[in-house]
């Protein structure tokens, strides 16, 4: 089956790539999740278009993104989370925690552009990937210590 990629998808493709996948994935996973849409020419122009208005939206912004970097860049963070007797934590740090700690230090990011494979789970340090583009990226360092 041959569709069209809505969003990045890891080991098949990027937006607007073109790509042939059984039928039952794409029904399965790939339509339901919204990630791609399937073939025809005028769907592949209308892809084509929004992608490029994405990428001169995001290069506008660049000079913005790269000043957040820089700053994200010198930021080493503590959290303090309730944990047991060993390193284990008893809930997780969420990209969604992450967000709000850095909002609260003044930089606004939205959630959706932090790089975190799996939720953090124990203590100590942590190395957070911040993902606007794939030219604009940057990391921090977070400190997870051990509540009183």
């Amino acid at each position: 089956m041959k569709i069209i990629l809505t969003k990045d998808v890891n080991n098949l493709g990027a937006v607007g790539d073109v790509v042939t996948v059984k039928s039952g994935y794409a029904r399965n996973f790939l339509f339901p999740n919204k990630l791609a849409i399937l073939f025809s020419e005028k769907q592949y122009n209308a892809v084509k278009v929004a992608s490029q208005l994405e990428e001169r939206k995001l290069e506008r912004k660049k000079d913005d993104l790269i000043e957040v970097i820089g700053q994200i860049k010198a930021l080493e963070l503590t959290m303090k989370m309730k944990s047991e007797d060993g390193e284990k934590l008893f809930g997780s740090v969420t990209k969604q925690d992450l967000s709000d700690l850095l909002n609260e230090n003044g930089i606004e990011v939205d959630k959706k552009f932090i790089n975190l494979d799996n939720p953090i789970k124990t203590l100590g340090n942590h190395e957070v990937e911040v993902v606007f583009t794939k030219d604009v990226s940057g990391s921090f360092s977070i400190l997870i210590e051990k509540e009183d």
